[in-house]
């Protein structure tokens, strides 16, 4: 339209199908079923642009979970419903003045059915947001503004008669400044105030970033800054006696982009303060919590991107270390978490062919071992997995300019990764903690597609996000 546009899209996936075709590691039900939508509305103003957003998606899925804890598999069934809504608007006003402002508001219920109980927890949250920007010269540019959010959450359990949960509200406010000292140096210094009414608790965190251009093509850049949040919704709803948790963040990037290769690389530091910390099992309503909780994170990332240097060839890659130990959750003492792998790399590359009017992709990915709490070993946390190995193809065939048909297959050769292991409770007559893996549902995974672009561009198609 003149002024204004609406667009909108919907989603139903349903993998029955594709289970039977390929059979799945898992007892299943009722396979994984998903609706979904998106509606988006803009209109033009004379000074900006109002912009209203709805999305929602619902999904199901039942199945018989194993465990070696039991003899008898649980019956998960899962029923989850979300639906957000958002209204924006950007523009500007009398000398150099911007205004972005905004109001959102999402609604989450999840009915979870474990064997004969149900756990029913639905959560309401909403968002304001109102920031100016004002231009005072070439060299400085000042922001400020304010955030309010209010949550709701309501969880109820079938075996329990009173419900959890908690109302928080937290409101914040924030300043920053943008600072041209030339053409190369320029510096980004704010500080954020919020208060938490469930955790009766004010907090102001500086932050701040400098950045140097040392060509055209390349910068460098250092940023300091002190973040904090409420603790998760799994403690919340039993206990709100928390403070917020914290991090202090130490980064320094350098970044080259000549719009054919990119290279970017970032260290970083990361200190961990007031961690939640319980005393049983899992978090649950006789858990003892605290804010004892620390650690740390320090770590390397690189990524390499090249279009130019092989006609026809695209590929990427990318590498991370990690080393982080936390003294949280009901962890012993200070060790790497289990989600940690210290070595990360992949590598994909995407080839054109003209002759076949194709996309071929080829990808490797690799992780080093996570580690994992052995019972049967005295240290904690001291067991680690195999390393995780993936190489993957995929084809993209141009039927038309507009139309592809896309074909991919995961982990070629079949690789037996395993992600971590679970443990009995008790030991056997023999005294040893029996185990069971905790391996993907299938060795591979296959996806055929066919993507059709409609567009007043004929030339437009998707083949570069494939």
């Amino acid at each position: 339209m003149e002024k204004s546009s609406l667009t909108f899209n919907t989603a139903y996936i349903d993998l029955a199908p594709y289970q039977v075709a390929i059979p799945q590691n898992v007892d299943w039900n009722k396979a994984f079923q998903s609706l979904s939508g998106e509606v988006v509305y803009r209109y033009e103003l004379e000074r900006g642009l109002f912009k209203l957003y709805a999305a929602f998606d619902a999904s199901r899925f039942d199945l018989n979970q194993e465990s070696i804890n039991s003899v008898a598999k649980t019956r998960v069934d899962l029923k989850n419903n979300n639906l957000y809504v958002n209204a924006s608007y950007k523009g500007s006003f009398g000398s150099n003045w911007q205004l972005t402002t905004g109001l959102s508001y999402g609604l989450g219920n999840n009915k979870i059915g474990l064997d004969n109980q149900l756990i029913d927890n639905t959560e309401h949250a909403s968002h304001l947001k109102l920031k100016l920007r004002k231009s005072i010269s070439d060299r400085l540019k000042l922001s400020f503004g304010a955030d309010y959010f209010t949550t709701k959450f309501d969880e109820k359990y079938s075996f329990i008669t009173n419900k959890t949960g908690y109302n928080s509200n937290i409101a914040a406010a924030f300043t920053e400044a943008d600072i041209f000292f030339s053409k190369k140096l320029a510096m980004k210094v704010g500080v954020r105030a919020v208060n938490n009414d469930l955790l009766d608790e004010t907090s102001i965190s500086p932050r701040t970033s400098i950045a140097y251009k040392v060509s055209k093509s390349s910068q460098f850049s250092f940023a300091y800054g002190e973040f904090e949040q409420a603790p998760r919704q799994d403690y919340l709803k039993f206990n709100s006696d928390f403070s917020n948790e914290r991090a202090s963040h130490y980064i320094l990037n350098y970044q080259y982009n000549d719009g054919k290769r990119t290279f970017r690389t970032e260290v970083y530091f990361k200190d961990y303060q007031d961690l939640v910390k319980y005393d049983t099992q899992i978090a649950q309503f006789d858990s003892n919590y605290n804010n004892n909780g620390f650690g740390f994170a320090k770590g390397l990332d690189v990524f390499w991107r090249d279009n130019q240097s092989v006609k026809n060839l695209e590929y990427w890659v990318s590498y991370s270390y990690i080393d982080t130990k936390r003294d949280y959750k009901n962890y012993e003492t200070e060790v790497t978490p289990s989600f940690v792998a210290k070595n990360n790399f992949s590598i994909v590359t995407k080839y054109w062919i003209d002759d076949w009017k194709s996309s071929v992709g080829l990808s490797y990915s690799f992780n080093s071992g996570r580690p994992y709490d052995d019972p049967n070993e005295m240290d904690f946390m001291n067991g680690k997995t195999k390393n995780y190995n993936n190489v993957s193809m995929s084809w993209a065939y141009l039927l038309s300019q507009q139309k592809i048909l896309f074909i991919s297959i995961s982990n070629i050769l079949g690789t037996e990764n395993v992600f971590g292991y679970e443990y009995a409770n008790s030991p056997d007559s023999n005294g040893v903690f029996q185990r069971k893996a905790i391996i993907p549902t299938a060795d591979r995974f296959f996806f055929v597609g066919f993507f059709w672009t409609i567009s007043d561009n004929k030339k437009d198609n998707q083949l570069n996000n494939l």
